[in-house]
């Protein structure tokens, strides 16, 4: 389960100062932790080797929404315990003043600050660093935060900081001054940058400035005066750049989608990729998607969205890709109308269902007319069998109506996928995926057709250096005990581009791509 990504408001004020030492100066006796509650929305990855559609392509993370037992409230967990080590230090309990001095360590939680002097009120709940400071969270691994100077109020969340630079997961954020007032945010004068592009000598690899950066988590972020960079070559620049967080707990949103992220393949050519989503709405906003290729041409989805509480409803005019028989096939829907639901718990099981349904036109080549559909999934919470194996099962019903022949496709499926670690450098993984319909009954469409209707998939892969990680991908089709794929690749961090030279020994046939990490 994809942990909880980072709100850009923590990001760009250094609220994760503000909100892990909101009460970390406190001279009550401890407050031992209960064990953690479990959180009231989790998010799952898509069920290994399964897909919503019938093309290539696999759905986007869903969310799991937990069934609440009635009759039963929930307790709130009590205060986090936190520990003041100094060199010197002096508290006031009438004032409720207290100074610390000297190597000073506030910890709460897994989060530090570090500075050489702290000072503040227990009454009031006001603290400020009188000298330079650092922040961490898990050791640094999700939060590393430097400043010459921080206030924040344990009571209200508000909290101004100065000359902060550091890393946020997943940005790295520098500005001149940073202002949180408990529910939006502000950075004035700063830049935000990607770990993949940060440089430690010099100016990262790109970056986006602005004077000033408004932020309203779970909504959108404001960028005023926004230039994008790309070492210190000023790209592009526009008056007022917003970009929504209504995803950004799927990992889904960038402050750098705005610009086109290149990539090349030695089929495809040259490419540039992109997206813009624009709030207009408390739950709509409008989306603009495109690739453009040397070989393909220029591919656009646009349409809006409307965020629902049980799931999405979308309608969009898009041409989409897929793979069939190691080529790839485009198709145009114009428009579509499309609605999915998030995966629920049945009961206090750890089943789960989910489903959809769409409706709109298909038009790929001479091939046009009127395509429906509607499916429903079960699938469940990923069992672990042992520590470094994770296995997860899944079955569901798809049926389609095409109005180019007046076909119609029913498609009962199901499928397993398992994920292992051999080792602190070895990763393997199967899975297996049944689409029960034939030849006849299926799809006029080459995009919506079933490449490999008995799918058996399985591959290893071995980091052999910090930098290069070398696997084996192999697929054999279980109905005609075909072996179809077998492909070898060399992958290699190239800083903030990634590369893949890939053999594929069936083809006999080399295929390499170069591909930008960010954007």
């Amino acid at each position: 389960m994809k942990r909880y990504s980072v709100t850009a408001a923590a990001i760009l004020t250094a609220l994760a100062c503000t909100q892990s030492h909101a009460q970390t100066v406190d001279t009550t006796a401890p407050v031992f932790e209960t064990e953690p509650q479990v959180a009231a929305v989790q998010y799952v990855q898509t069920p290994m080797g399964s897909t919503v559609s019938t093309d290539t392509k696999y759905a986007p993370n869903l969310q799991v929404k937990p069934t609440v037992p009635k009759g039963k409230q929930a307790v709130q967990k009590p205060a986090v315990p936190v520990r003041i080590d100094a060199d010197k230090m002096y508290y006031n309990d009438t004032t409720g003043r207290v100074w610390a001095n000297g190597s000073v360590e506030v910890e709460r939680g897994n989060q530090q600050l570090l500075s050489q002097k702290i000072e503040g009120n227990t009454k009031t709940q006001q603290y400020e660093s009188a000298s330079d400071y650092r922040f961490l969270e898990d050791k640094g691994d999700t939060k590393d935060l430097t400043g010459s100077h921080i206030t924040y109020n344990a009571t209200t969340g508000e909290a101004h900081t100065k000359d902060v630079f550091g890393y946020a997961d997943p940005y790295w954020v520098k500005a001149e001054v940073g202002d949180f007032d408990g529910k939006t945010g502000r950075i004035e004068k700063g830049w935000l940058t990607t770990k993949h592009a940060i440089a430690f000598k010099g100016a990262p690899d790109y970056r986006v400035e602005g004077d000033y950066i408004e932020v309203f988590p779970g909504d959108k972020a404001v960028i005023h005066n926004a230039s994008f960079y790309i070492k210190n070559k000023r790209i592009i620049s526009v008056k007022k750049y917003t970009v929504s967080l209504r995803q950004d707990k799927q990992g889904q949103v960038s402050v750098f989608s705005f610009v086109p992220r290149p990539k090349y393949n030695s089929s495809d050519g040259l490419s540039l990729n992109g997206k813009i989503d624009y709030p207009v709405s408390k739950h709509g906003e409008l989306f603009l998607h495109y690739t453009w290729g040397t070989n393909v041409g220029f591919k656009p989805s646009f349409g809006y969205v409307q965020f629902l509480p049980w799931g999405e409803a979308k309608i969009a005019y898009s041409r989409e890709s897929a793979t069939l028989n190691a080529k790839k096939v485009w198709v145009e829907k114009k428009p579509e109308l499309s609605i999915d639901t998030h995966a629920y718990h049945i009961g206090t099981t750890p089943f789960t269902i989910r489903g959809g349904a769409s409706y709109g036109r298909w038009v790929e080549g001479h091939i046009k007319g009127s395509h429906a559909k509607y499916f429903g999934e079960l699938s469940h919470d990923p069992v672990h069998i042992g520590p470094k194996t994770e296995v997860k099962f899944y079955g569901g019903y798809q049926r389609d109506y095409y109005g180019y022949d007046s076909s119609v496709r029913s498609m009962p499926y199901w499928g397993v996928g398992a994920t292992t670690k051999l080792g602190p450098r070895v990763d393997a993984w199967a899975g297996y995926r049944q689409s029960n319909v034939s030849v006849s009954a299926d799809s006029p469409y080459p995009f919506d057709q079933i490449d490999v209707k008995y799918n058996l998939y399985y591959g290893l892969s071995v980091q052999a250096t910090r930098l290069d990680r070398f696997s084996v991908q192999m697929q054999r089709d279980l109905q005609t005990h075909e072996l179809r794929y077998v492909d070898l690749t060399w992958h290699r961090d190239l800083h903030s581009f990634e590369g893949s030279l890939t053999y594929r020994t069936k083809q006999k046939k080399w295929e390499y791509t170069l591909v930008a990490k960010d954007f």
